[in-house]
């Protein structure tokens, strides 16, 4: 296959003005893709946008991608961050890069172009651990962090693990699965006054997290340390744990 026969036929594809051997095209108004050859020129690095496009941000994600392509491309590893992206007027530091069993982008019309494209995203450092599996990708990818929208929010990593005695929630057997910063949130802040309670999680680089309550007290466990923690607290340790 001419990877690069195949994508500039896609119809209406037209060059991206100042990124080499890439095409844009749009398959129906509310949709964009643009896609850029890898530096080995044997795999499509493409990037799909819903909504609002930013021609200059999407080739920028490109030409970032396409610099450390060698950090992603036949690695194995189903969801990876590259570090290192900064773009005027965004907020996006990172860069995801997603295979072929994870996006299913070209899958039913084209299976062969399919398996040679990685989906390229604006990401966040604190969204991707790149030690996700092919499940926990394909969920994270297709569910929770909005891969093609140029203005989403970030959606940091949280595996949770819960049980309430007051409000009788839990989380369901005793693996932690991912969750949004809000749910961490909200089960945290109802641990007051809920003896016998308590909410585990791990962000990103593994590292573990867990509040207890005893009743009078609320204990925060991190590190091997285990130190008293007020309610008005959680919040900020919520949020600085995930980054």
């Amino acid at each position: 296959m001419n990877l690069g026969s195949v994508l500039s036929a896609m119809p209406g594809a037209a060059p991206v003005p100042n990124l080499a051997s890439a095409w844009r095209w749009s398959p129906n108004p509310m949709f964009t893709f643009t896609a850029a050859l890898s530096t080995d020129g044997r795999h499509n690095l493409q990037v799909n946008v819903r909504g609002r496009y930013d021609e200059a941000l999407v080739a920028a994600l490109l030409a970032h991608a396409r610099a450390h392509d060698d950090t992603f491309v036949g690695q194995g590893q189903p969801l990876v961050a590259v570090g290192g992206f900064h773009h005027d007027g965004t907020e996006f530091d990172t860069v995801g890069a997603a295979t072929a069993e994870v996006h299913g982008y070209h899958a039913n019309e084209n299976p062969e172009l399919s398996a040679v494209t990685y989906a390229v995203f604006p990401a966040y450092a604190s969204e991707i651990s790149g030690r996700e599996n092919e499940e926990e990708a394909w969920g994270r990818f297709r569910k929770m962090l909005q891969p093609n929208k140029l203005d989403r929010t970030e959606v940091p990593f949280v595996k949770m693990r819960y049980d309430n005695t007051r409000t009788r929630s839990m989380s369901k057997g005793d693996a932690r699965g991912f969750a949004p910063l809000a749910t961490l949130v909200r089960e945290l802040e109802l641990l007051d006054g809920a003896p016998g309670s308590f909410v585990e999680w791990e962000n990103r680089h593994g590292t573990v997290w867990r509040v207890d309550s005893t009743g009078d007290t609320l204990e925060l466990t991190h590190d091997a340390t285990r130190e008293p923690v007020l309610p008005g607290q959680l919040h900020t340790v919520a949020r600085t744990s995930v980054q």
